[in-house]
């Protein structure tokens, strides 16, 4: 039967165009995010809407645009080889209708279609209308889902996983198939994105691990894959919302030195603990596990006296092993891990005893029972620390072998120099002692011997007693000295001493000399009431002595 055709889009080829299925707004990754991102989304088919077409997302559904007051709606319905019996619905809009349900095929594929639609006024005429028939598996992409709703410093790798799922043109049902989910990632940090294809399980789940710097927006789609006997055609995609978030830190070290201080050439384990919290409530304190502390021990010099490194521990913790031979302090700094935190650091100070030596120490000893010491305090080491008030003990010993023993402290000049000095001593050895301070080492100078010999007056005798004012007093006694036992000094001069009643001054009235047994005498007069002495100031190698006082009465 030869028909006349009235043809439209005789030449148009349907091309399914993707979108996502669901629309996010911006979302800034940020540490207040806690909701772990995730998304579902159904492939979209767009396509040019011929006069005959498939439906976008309903594949099985067939639509046709015809103006039934020119044309009879079709009863057949051509595509492929198969010719199907057919019903139409209005779908809503002006003249077009679509099929009352889904068409069935015994084939995927994207077919061409055409029907004959009789025209109305012309019996035996009718309108050929083609179009295109996409008869495929629409990708869906299911449940698509991180493992954790924010990246920290130790946790920069999530797992992305979900699955993607081919759903059949005729019963809309789900089922797996050997595709791909594409997972793209871009970090707040990054100007460009990654990609990376995970293959579907049989099951159509995936599992993807990605890595982050910060937080991130993170897309999966669903692919056809390789496998052409699938007939997937599309893709399906979604924007895990809301986006990945950061955990911001704040890293915090602290150290201690095992002893301070310490000798100089001393080996001191410097240890403590790194650890990083979390600048959002609950402030969540973490170890700053595996990382890298620098180590430099600054002692005054040009360049650091010393340069290390050591790694912490599980739990934050590190110890490290340093020799210093000055005083100085270690500085610490863990390197910053953008976008998480910045650098820290850390100072410890240390201090360490310096050697010294005491130079030049000699020691006087008086008549009068006084020390006087000195000498220097000199630092062997460049770069010591200053010697102005290091304290310098004078110390007694009676042998100079044991028993020593503190009698006075002084301390030292900005030159390093000293002068002690120390009442009511006897002979004996004495020396220098420095002992330990925070900045010096424990020094003792050379000890000396310093000796002289006892001396004493006895048998001390004045009379009359009372006595007639303007009158003469005779005082008489003994001066004797130890030597090996007490004797008679003679050949030495004695001052007679007289302190007058009311006053506190000792007045010298007259001096006279010891003769051969040692006794001396003395005739003054008396003018008035007071208390008399004799003195000895002593010589070179004896200590002076002085009498029993003795009250006169004058009348």
């Amino acid at each position: 039967m030869t028909k006349t055709s009235v043809r439209r889009n005789l030449t148009a080829a349907l091309t399914a165009v993707l979108l996502a299925a669901t629309a996010t707004a911006a979302v800034t990754p940020s540490a207040a995010a806690v909701t772990v991102p995730a998304c579902s989304s159904t492939g979209d088919s767009t396509a040019q809407k011929n006069d005959l077409h498939s439906l976008s997302n309903h594949r099985g559904v067939v639509v046709l645009k015809l103006d039934t007051s020119v044309n009879r709606l079709p009863t057949e319905l051509h595509v492929g080889s198969w010719t199907l019996p057919v019903s139409w619905v209005p779908t809503g809009t002006a003249n077009t209708w679509q099929t009352d349900g889904p068409i069935h095929l015994d084939a995927y594929g994207t077919w061409g279609a055409y029907v004959d639609a009789p025209l109305i006024n012309h019996p035996g005429l009718s309108t050929e209308l083609y179009g295109v028939v996409d008869y495929t598996v629409q990708p869906v992409v299911q449940s698509a889902r991180t493992d954790r709703a924010a990246s920290d410093a130790d946790h920069r790798t999530v797992t992305v996983s979900g699955a993607v799922l081919g759903r059949d043109p005729y019963t809309g049902q789900l089922q797996p198939y050997a595709g791909l989910a594409t997972v793209r990632w871009q970090s707040e940090t990054e100007s460009e994105p990654h990609t990376a294809d995970a293959p579907l399980a049989a099951d159509g789940t995936f599992s993807q691990p990605v890595t982050v710097a910060g937080g991130a927006w993170i897309t999966v789609t669903a692919n056809p894959g390789t496998d052409p006997s699938a007939q997937v055609t599309g893709t399906a995609a979604c924007t895990l919302a809301p986006a990945l978030a950061r955990i911001d830190g704040a890293v915090s070290l602290n150290a201690k030195t095992s002893a301070s201080p310490v000798r100089s050439g001393a080996t001191v384990t410097l240890s403590g603990r790194a650890t990083w919290t979390e600048q959002a409530s609950p402030y969540t304190v973490h170890p700053l596990a595996g990382r890298t502390i620098q180590v430099t021990y600054h002692d005054g010099g040009s360049t650091p006296a010393v340069t290390t490194s050591v790694v912490t521990g599980a739990d934050g913790s590190y110890s490290v092993q340093v020799t210093v031979s000055r005083p100085g302090s270690f500085s610490l700094a863990s390197a910053a891990e953008a976008p998480y935190f910045t650098n820290a650091w850390a100072d410890v100070t240390q201090q360490v005893q310096m050697p010294l030596s005491i130079t030049g120490f000699k020691a006087t000893l008086g008549a009068d029972h006084k020390v006087t010491a000195g000498g220097k305090l000199a630092a062997t080491v460049s770069r010591s620390p200053g010697l102005a008030g290091q304290a310098v003990d004078l110390e007694y010993s009676a042998n100079g072998r044991t028993g020593w023993t503190r009698v006075a402290t002084g301390k030292a000049a900005a030159d390093g120099s000293f002068t002690i000095g120390a009442a009511n001593r006897a002979s004996g050895w004495y020396r220098a002692h420095h002992r330990a301070s925070t900045t010096y080492q424990d020094q003792v100078s050379n000890a000396v011997k310093k000796s002289r010999t006892a001396s004493r007056i006895t048998s001390l005798k004045i009379t009359p007693q009372p006595v007639t004012k303007g009158k003469t007093l005779t005082l008489t006694g003994v001066l004797q000295h130890n030597t090996t036992a007490w004797k008679a000094y003679g050949g030495q001069r004695v001052a007679v001493l007289f302190r007058a009643t009311g006053s506190t001054t000792w007045k010298t009235v007259t001096t006279v000399t010891t003769n051969s047994t040692g006794h001396f005498t003395a005739k003054p007069k008396a003018t008035r009431d007071g208390t008399w002495v004799i003195d000895y100031a002593g010589n070179s190698t004896h200590f002076a002595s002085r009498s029993a006082q003795d009250f006169v009465d004058v009348r």
